[in-house]
């Protein structure tokens, strides 16, 4: 199995959903952030990052969000949403200050709907 499942959904903005299949490991960590800094190169600009298959998190995957969120708000921003974070993993990211700089939704759907809604306010 691999480590995410990349798909595209294409609303009013194109938003790319990377779903975690499985635990961010020192072993796969990297594979991730070539897997993101390729997608990004190639014009994605919008990220959720669906965790729902998770059941937790450690320190690795913590610091994969901020690595992975860096690489995508290089143009400014807030582009990466989370989403489908269960209430264990919601506690350590919200201890760790990630939901202070990155929206966490319980949904894929709810996190791509938010970059909807950030382009309809900003073209008023």
């Amino acid at each position: 199995m691999s480590l995410i499942q990349i798909t595209q959904r294409n609303e009013k903005v194109p938003v790319t959903v990377f779903q975690i299949r499985d635990r961010i490991t020192i072993e796969n960590f990297a594979e991730l952030e070539t897997l993101t800094r390729d997608a990004h190169e190639k014009g994605m600009r919008r990220l959720v990052l669906d965790l729902s298959p998770l059941t937790g998190i450690t320190s690795i995957g913590v610091r994969a969000i901020v690595v992975i969120h860096k690489i995508v708000a290089a143009g400014g921003g807030n582009p990466l949403k989370l989403a489908g974070v269960n209430p264990q993993i919601r506690n350590v990211l919200q201890i760790a200050g990630i939901t202070q700089f990155i929206d966490a939704y319980d949904t894929v759907d709810e996190a791509a709907a938010s970059f909807q809604s950030l382009t309809a306010a900003s073209n008023q």
